[in-house]
């Protein structure tokens, strides 16, 4: 199941402390900024944007990689979207 954040901050950071071994989707437009990630990535724990990381952008939420892979393509319409190379460069 795939949980949608935005304007979720307390919501969204609970998951991510509950769920360190799940999948982020951050939708920010472009191939740049719609990006697959995991929990713990570093490019999503910025100290200054603490308190805001929902609030920037929705992000999309799952344990379960398949049913993220399932639905990116479609949020990313029509821009794209990409693996991080820092957390998903296998």
């Amino acid at each position: 199941m795939v949980i949608k954040f935005e304007n979720k901050e307390h919501e969204y950071e609970e998951w991510c402390n509950m769920y360190t071994n799940g999948y982020v989707f951050n939708r920010a437009g472009g191939r740049t900024g719609n990006v697959l990630h995991s929990v713990g990535c570093w490019h999503l724990n910025v100290p200054s944007r603490k308190g805001t990381y929902s609030t920037r952008y929705p992000k999309y939420c799952t344990e379960n990689l398949n049913d993220l892979l399932a639905v990116v393509g479609e949020l990313s319409k029509p821009d794209s979207w990409r693996k991080c190379s820092a957390c998903l460069n296998k």
